[in-house]
């Protein structure tokens, strides 16, 4: 998918999971995404011919690392990555938030690819929140 393409598709694909992509709007590249409890977002990133082929990236923080005691919650992030296979992944970035993310080529992505892309991942956020935070402690949540 092109640049201008992909940047009219992703707001459409907002709109379909019911959202509102001019009121989610962060800038030229990236969007907000809701879905239940998740917060997340949506961005194109590259794209200019020094960066190669432009990737959509979706992420949502889903909580945060407890400062002790951590090793539970990294095991299950493991076995979580190994049941989700290639279609996403957990991550903790610097600060100790856990991140589940997804990202693609646009070369490679349709418009229901990409669709189905920000579908599901808003919607495997939302359980994987729900089930975390149920499972390591609400005063994980991320704020």
């Amino acid at each position: 998918m092109e640049l201008a393409t992909l940047r009219r598709a992703i707001p459409d694909a907002i709109d379909a999971m019911g959202g509102d992509s001019r009121v989610s709007a962060l800038g030229d590249d990236a969007w907000a995404i809701f879905r239940g409890s998740a917060i997340g977002y949506v961005a194109i990133i590259g794209g200019s011919e020094d960066e190669g082929d432009p990737v959509v990236h979706a992420s949502f923080p889903i909580l945060r690392v407890p400062e002790s005691g951590a090793e539970p919650l990294y095991k299950r992030l493991l076995e979580l990555n190994h049941e989700l296979g290639s279609l996403c992944s957990f991550s903790i970035d610097p600060r100790g938030k856990v991140w589940l993310g997804a990202a693609r080529f646009a070369v490679d992505l349709e418009q229901s690819s990409l669709r189905e892309l920000i579908a599901q991942l808003a919607g495997l956020a939302d359980r994987y929140d729900n089930q975390l935070l149920s499972e390591f402690g609400s005063h994980l949540a991320v704020s």
